[in-house]
């Protein structure tokens, strides 16, 4: 029996505990035709060069610097297209699954060509019982996208608007069709730009729950104890604002503009004003400058934006 090959992507960024067991974890997966590539961005902990020294049978690349979720994950799809893998999933490394998740996935694009990408239904870690992505909601009229996080009555495949980078499994000839993840995006918001324009291809989008995924939770971005700025860094909040902004530009056919961008500039203002009130003052300097730089940037561009400054 032929096996449809299947380059698996894992990115490390100074998270050598989470790829350590995501990659023992791979070791025991009972689908047999697959390859997995790991890309360390840049990392600064030498975690990068333990895994390589642990694992030699994957595939490493060191990147010098870290080019973010999109140009780490980058990395590793340019070398699955070049060894013309037929399926690629991106995998993060703060996930945890049994040996037989990966196989309902490859099952469904086997048997169904009209389905451009996949995604297994996926469970909060510290919860194993709180759904944390069952799909995706695009909201055309506010701009908005947000996760479903409450089980359908049905445990076959079903349709969704967007799938998540958290784990996102995609025909490589739609790849070489649409191209990789947008880099500037560097994280955020790329997952739903990837899904926006798989559908606009022509493509569905498809949640397979016989496929289970448990994820921890903002395990390599939010912090261990609340800080004055609150658990997560302004870098979270730049981006995400800035981003927002991106795939309503990227995007227009897909939401209605008059009432989109009202909608967002209104909520931006509301978080700003929050950090005012909170005395979160990186926050709302990351903030501001996520509005402006939505504003002015260039979702097209390959420039990578400069959060130095909000680290």
């Amino acid at each position: 029996m032929a096996y449809s090959s299947v380059a698996i992507i894992l990115v490390n960024w100074n998270t050598y505990d989470f790829s350590k067991s995501c990659l023992n974890q791979l070791k025991s997966i009972s689908y047999p035709n697959h390859k997995i590539f790991l890309v360390d961005n840049g990392s600064t902990d030498r975690s990068g060069q333990k895994l390589r020294e642990e694992f030699p049978e994957v595939t490493f690349h060191q990147n010098q610097t870290n080019l973010g979720f999109t140009g780490g994950n980058n990395v590793g799809i340019k070398m699955a297209q070049q060894e013309l893998f037929d399926y690629i999933l991106l995998l993060n490394n703060d996930t945890y699954f049994d040996s037989l998740f990966l196989d309902p996935l490859v099952n469904y694009l086997d048997r169904n060509q009209g389905v451009g990408a996949v995604q297994p239904l996926i469970f909060e870690k510290e919860d194993s019982s709180k759904i944390w992505h069952a799909g995706g909601v695009i909201h055309k009229f506010k701009g908005k996208v947000e996760s479903i996080t409450q089980a359908l009555s049905s445990e076959k495949p079903y349709e969704t608007d967007w799938l998540t980078g958290c784990a996102f499994m995609v025909r490589r000839k739609l790849v070489d069709e649409i191209g990789p993840l947008k880099t500037t995006y560097f994280a955020y918001f790329e997952d739903v730009d990837w899904s926006l324009r798989i559908r606009e291809n022509g493509a569905m989008l498809y949640i397979i729950p016989a496929s289970v995924l448990y994820h921890e939770v903002s395990g390599s971005t939010k912090a261990k104890k609340k800080h004055r700025e609150g658990f997560l860094s302004p870098i979270n909040h730049y981006l995400n604002i800035r981003n927002q902004l991106l795939l309503l530009k990227s995007h227009p056919n897909q939401f209605v503009g008059i009432s989109a961008w009202p909608f967002q500039t209104f909520k931006i203002i509301a978080y700003l004003s929050y950090f005012v009130i909170r005395f979160r003052f990186k926050k709302l300097r990351a903030g501001y400058h996520g509005l402006l730089d939505g504003i002015r940037h260039d979702p097209s561009s390959r420039k990578l934006p400069d959060i130095r400054a909000y680290l």
